[in-house]
């Protein structure tokens, strides 16, 4: 087996790497799909819209679309993880009830973390099954991630998992809230500052530690993710950059291309 491989199929790409992290290791985004992470080695802590897990092996976080999250990896060690990424249409529909049950939606919790000793050795032999796909083509391949993940999402739902609610009372939750609420507005660090009676410092402070990224990062991030979907669905790259927060498509277009490495005209 390669230490990297991705392999797609219509709605669904699953991913396999492993890798030394020689030093502490933070990666963070969000998209419009849902993801599956099952870390077999490491240790670090998963941030989730401010809810922090711990990472360590076998570890497993279902992961909404749009929640901004981060993987922080510590130093010396090694890392190795298969995501899966995809949308409810890429389950089978007696699945989907499943899939928003462990979701979660309704009470607005970020994360649906498993720990090690809830997950089965048959969630772990599901994972390296998604190879068996390499060779397959066309429809053949969409059919077998399709069930592959289908059967994963049932054994998931039948087992135990630890959801880690928000303290309302957290500054680093309230901002994430509010940002989320309000995300088509101009939301500027004097704005949050004075709403939340607090200093732009210590706001600043705040939001990295329980989101693991700066202020500015989430908010542009968030937007452009967003905007991308507003695209898919047939609204202007400009008409998107406005409805999203941005005032001026110029940072916009250069946002856009910083996260999904394409122009937003781009298919």
């Amino acid at each position: 087996m390669n230490n990297d491989k991705k392999i797609t199929a219509q709605g669904i790409d699953f991913s396999y790497s492993v890798h030394k992290a020689t030093k502490s290791l933070s990666i963070s985004h969000c998209h419009d799909s849902y993801e599956i992470l099952f870390v077999a080695d490491g240790k670090g802590r998963y941030l989730i819209e401010g809810a922090e897990f711990s990472l360590r092996p076998r570890t497993l976080v279902l992961i909404k679309p749009f929640e901004y999250h981060c993987v922080e990896i510590n130093a010396d060690s090694n890392y190795e993880r298969y995501v899966i990424h995809f949308s409810n249409n890429s389950v089978v529909k007696e699945v989907i009830s499943n899939l928003e049950k462990l979701a979660d939606s309704e009470n607005g919790e970020s994360g649906t973390f498993f720990a090690p000793d809830s997950i089965s050795q048959s969630v772990v032999s599901l994972f390296d099954r998604f190879f068996e796909a390499e060779h397959l083509l066309g429809e053949d391949r969409e059919i077998f991630f399709k069930l592959l993940l289908s059967e994963l999402i049932v054994l998931l739902s039948l087992a135990g998992n630890e959801k880690i609610a928000h303290d309302e009372c957290d500054l680093g939750t309230r901002l994430a809230k509010y940002i989320n609420e309000y995300l088509e507005r101009d939301i500027s660090l004097d704005i949050l500052a004075k709403r939340f009676f607090v200093s732009k410092y210590y706001l600043c402070r705040a939001f990295k530690k329980y989101s693991g990224v700066s202020i500015h990062s989430y908010i542009t991030h968030k937007r452009v993710v967003y905007a991308k979907q507003l695209i898919d669905s047939g609204e202007t790259a400009s008409g998107a950059a406005y409805k999203v927060g941005f005032g001026d498509y110029s940072a916009f277009y250069r946002a856009y291309v910083k996260v999904f490495g394409k122009s937003p005209a781009s298919k």
